[in-house]
């Protein structure tokens, strides 16, 4: 099983996001997450939203696949944008907010290693750690564009919410 470079805690405060929510299985999300980021970052650029090097690219989920069927599982594509930027939603772009503690996995990775990295989070790092859930939801963050193909790797940090 894949291991984190590290883990860390962090706290969010209000961090405004804007996203595009995608209803369906996880393999039809990468079906259409190409189409759906293209979409954000179209409207982001239209918007003036993108700030280099500090703009960061998520992909946030909003149920628990062992517990939401399939067809139902809502997950989203979001970026972060600046406090005081203006934001009027339009077509499918919503805008929200993060907040709240998180335990923050940091991976190197390549794409078929994604659910093993969930996995270790939950399973190796939040059940036999002292850290405590909450109800929020978790995302990826990318640090570095994720890989096009299964060979590459690419740095993306998970974030679990907890107490």
């Amino acid at each position: 099983m894949i291991e984190p470079i590290a883990i860390t805690t962090e706290e969010l405060s209000n961090q405004r996001i804007i996203y595009i929510r995608f209803r369906g299985s996880y393999g039809e999300f990468r079906k259409q997450s190409r189409k759906l980021f293209k979409e954000l970052f179209d409207f982001a650029t239209k918007n003036d939203l993108i700030v280099q090097d500090e703009t960061k690219v998520l992909t946030i989920y909003d149920d628990n696949p062992f517990i939401t069927q399939e067809k139902k599982l809502r997950t989203s594509v979001a970026m972060t944008i600046p406090q005081d930027a203006k934001v009027v939603e339009s077509g499918n772009v919503c805008e929200s907010s993060i907040s709240g503690k998180f335990g923050v996995g940091h991976f190197e990775m390549n794409a078929k290693q994604y659910g093993e990295a969930w996995q270790y989070m939950y399973q190796e790092w939040l059940f036999k750690d002292k850290a405590k859930s909450r109800d929020a939801v978790p995302f990826e963050l990318y640090v570095t564009e994720p890989p096009k193909n299964m060979k590459d790797t690419s740095l993306t940090d998970i974030y679990i919410p907890i107490v």
